[in-house]
């Protein structure tokens, strides 16, 4: 008996989208980069060389442009659910679509105190994300943001710590708390607006951060989930990732001056790595 496939899948990554809607003098930008990913009866393409069923990688991007152009773009959501229907619908032997997007925000430009109609500015390293996986009568989606870079100088210490032979952490009552943040949730309800709910969800999170007192990078993960479990009651787990980029103090005693927690040298790597899911109870 030749060797069976038991498991295979292809797609398109890293579709590249701009999608621009003009009300008028204002218009909305919005710059999305979108892989699918297809499960379904394609073992003949592997094992007999029989393509027919293939549907080209290249057919996938043309189908986001037209999606785009016809229906628009409102947001990640709904695009998301848009693609991967369309394939369910068009393809009877398209079994499972996966429709992964990130998006960059694009936010209005302000000049002087008035919000320019067209013209943005980005938003650094931060972007915004949706993970679909769906099939005939069931969806999952989660909703997400990632690299939202923070960085606090006050209130936050690190102390009691387990300490052994290997230990050479000092304990330490003040020290600057940096990290880019990456945290999702699961979109229950697919018909809610989850660009309004992403917008909450990142104000509890800013909140929390800058203004509750952190004994750890722990503490103030779970602080910042609490704080979005009971602001977004549309969410019910919420899973971060904290990267925790140091700021080591400098030693200065070498050039007789003393480091009073004001010069600090940022490093990349090695760096502790934090995560956790929480859920409402």
């Amino acid at each position: 008996m030749p060797p069976q496939v038991v498991g295979q899948s292809y797609g398109k990554s890293s579709v590249r989208l701009s999608r621009i809607t003009r009300e008028g003098t204002r218009h909305q930008c919005i710059e999305l980069k979108i892989s699918i990913s297809l499960q379904g009866d394609f073992d003949a393409a592997y094992t007999r060389s029989d393509n027919r069923l293939i549907i080209p990688t290249d057919t996938m991007k043309n189908i986001v442009y037209v999606l785009a152009k016809r229906e628009g773009v409102r947001a990640l959501e709904p695009f998301a659910l848009l693609v991967a229907g369309h394939f369910l619908e068009h393809y009877a032997h398209v079994r499972v679509v996966s429709v992964d997007i990130e998006q960059k925000p694009w936010r209005p430009l302000f000049v002087g105190d008035r919000e320019h109609p067209n013209a943005f500015m980005g938003d650094g390293s931060e972007r915004w994300q949706c993970k679909l996986m769906a099939q005939r009568g069931e969806m999952q989606m989660r909703s997400g943001i990632s690299g939202l870079q923070i960085l606090k100088t006050a209130g936050s210490r690190f102390r009691g710590f387990w300490k052994d032979d290997y230990t050479t952490l000092a304990e330490t009552e003040e020290r600057i708390l940096a990290t880019t943040v990456e945290c999702d949730w699961p979109c229950r309800e697919h018909n809610l607006d989850w660009t309004e709910i992403r917008q909450r969800i990142r104000a509890s999170l800013l909140e929390e951060f800058a203004c509750g007192e952190s004994d750890s990078a722990q503490q103030t993960m779970y602080g910042i989930a609490t704080r979005v479990l009971d602001l977004c009651p549309e969410v019910d787990e919420v899973s971060l990732t904290f990267p925790n980029q140091h700021h080591l103090p400098v030693d200065l005693a070498p050039f007789g001056l003393e480091n009073e927690n004001e010069v600090f040298s940022p490093t990349d790597e090695p760096y502790g790595l934090i995560s956790a899911t929480i859920q409402r109870e």
